[in-house]
């Protein structure tokens, strides 16, 4: 199969173009003054194609996957390393989400693939499947109950012969102690889930898989996107799911939805009058028009109010911002919440060429961050600088706020990011305060390299993988 060129895709360009090489480098540089409490790991992953990944079918969301990692340790950047996620087999390299669970480091991806597991110092990677109960496959995006530890998965594999999503539980240590199979027509793209504090949410929304793109594909003929063959679909509905915690499929009820699609739900919480309160990022469409990437329109937050009694999905348009990768206080996780922090996107942010801009729809580039308040509406914005971007942001509370019991100030912490400066071709971790994201960074820490535009991170204390 032909190699595309960056010319040819777009995702291949500047900060999206992937890596070659995995360095290791001691006593980062930092601007400013680290937070002592800090004591841990920032990770990233993100796919990172070569070879025949970057053919004409390429799409953004594929590839293998490469983790990045800054060590901070008693207000010192100790270390960087990056490194290609290689689990047992060669298809185990999950690509979107890093994250720990059960004292492990876990790299994530959804429609097929093997969790992986990583070593503290990245320098040792298995494929984690619990057993067995996730050999076919887990979700990018679980949801873990910060009271008892439970995580909770939706998952959906690209299948023409699948009929059904999964739903699994997974407890503290990390063993299965629940799954069903829920059933849906078509194949949909289920890129997240939601969960309240007695209830799960399940998407199925007009994404699903293409015939005709996976049959180009796998006849090695793919055009534009293919290698994600997953389209908008006209004729599929757009409904929600409503499930007890560790119910099975004869509990699942379902609802009419906006007719859009979600990528991110930013937390969900059980109202007292018995609906669920549900903040989403939503667009219009996806792969629509666009096919290598998210690119037909710009993204919203909205809130839907699902009614059981009433048997209906109301939506709210919330911001006139433009914002992805929503991140909440974890503590609040399933819980009401008034504060959620995002990356801004809009077009044109890194001064793309025309045609590369008009390749992606002119609508899909990171850009500053933002902190929006859904108790008033009012948004506050931290620009990095010209040419300066960032993605997902990540809460880390502080020390002794009350983790785990929803009490204590839900913005009293740090805010950490990676930016991307254009001007330099280098990438830094900034440190924030996360009750005044305007306010001058605390610290950064200046990075060896870039890291590519990619999905998801977290940060990860020491508690939590013993190390």
């Amino acid at each position: 199969m032909a190699t595309a060129t960056r010319a040819d895709n777009p995702y291949l360009a500047g900060n999206f173009a992937p890596l070659s090489d995995e360095v290791s480098v001691a006593d980062l540089p930092v601007t400013g003054t680290l937070p002592p409490e800090l004591n841990g790991r920032y990770l990233r992953i993100g796919p990172n194609p070569a070879g025949h990944e970057t053919g004409p079918g390429h799409h953004w969301f594929t590839g293998q996957g490469m983790v990045h990692g800054v060590r901070l340790r008693a207000g010192r950047a100790e270390w960087y390393r990056n490194r290609f996620v290689r689990g047992d087999v060669p298809e185990d390299s999950p690509n979107t989400n890093v994250l720990a669970h059960g004292g492990r480091l876990l790299a994530l991806v959804e429609g097929g693939g093997a969790p992986v597991s990583i070593a503290p110092d990245l320098n040792g990677m298995r494929t984690w499947d619990a057993d067995g109960a996730l050999r076919l496959g887990f979700t990018a995006h679980p949801k873990v109950d910060p009271a008892c530890g439970e995580m909770h998965a939706v998952s959906y594999l690209i299948d023409p012969r699948s009929e059904h999503l999964r739903y699994d539980v997974v407890d503290a240590t990390g063993k299965v102690t629940h799954s069903a199979e829920l059933p849906v027509a078509g194949v949909p793209m289920v890129h997240d889930m939601a969960l309240t504090g007695t209830r799960v949410v399940v998407f199925d929304l007009p994404v699903t898989l293409s015939a005709e793109a996976a049959g180009r594909l796998a006849a090695g003929r793919p055009q534009a996107g293919d290698a994600l063959p997953m389209r908008w679909n006209d004729e599929h509905p757009a409904r929600v799911g409503v499930l007890p915690r560790g119910g099975t499929a004869d509990r699942l009820r379902w609802f009419d939805a906006p007719r859009c699609y979600v990528f991110h739900v930013l937390n969900a919480y059980d109202a007292p009058d018995g609906s669920i309160v549900m903040d989403v990022v939503r667009y219009d469409s996806v792969f629509r028009d666009s096919f290598r990437g998210p690119a037909d329109a710009l993204p919203s937050l909205a809130r839907w109010t699902i009614s059981p009694h009433r048997g209906t999905v109301s939506e709210q348009i919330m911001s006139d911002h433009s914002i992805e990768w929503p991140r909440i206080n974890q503590d609040r996780a399933g819980r009401a919440h008034r504060y959620g922090w995002f990356g801004a996107v809009g077009p044109a942010s890194l001064r793309l060429s025309d045609d590369v801009a008009r390749d992606r729809g002119g609508s899909f580039e990171p850009g500053p961050l933002v902190k929006f308040d859904t108790a008033t509406g009012e948004a506050a914005t931290h620009h990095f600088g010209a040419g300066r971007v960032t993605q997902e942001p990540a809460f880390v509370p502080r020390p002794g706020t009350g983790a785990g019991t929803g009490t204590g100030a839900e913005d009293d912490g740090w805010i950490l990011t990676v930016v991307y400066d254009g001007n330099t071709d280098r990438s830094e971790l900034v440190v924030l305060d996360a009750a005044d994201v305007a306010a001058a960074p605390l610290a950064r820490v200046h990075l060896p390299r870039r890291v590519p535009f990619g999905f998801h991170g977290n940060w990860v204390s020491d508690t939590e993988i013993g190390a």
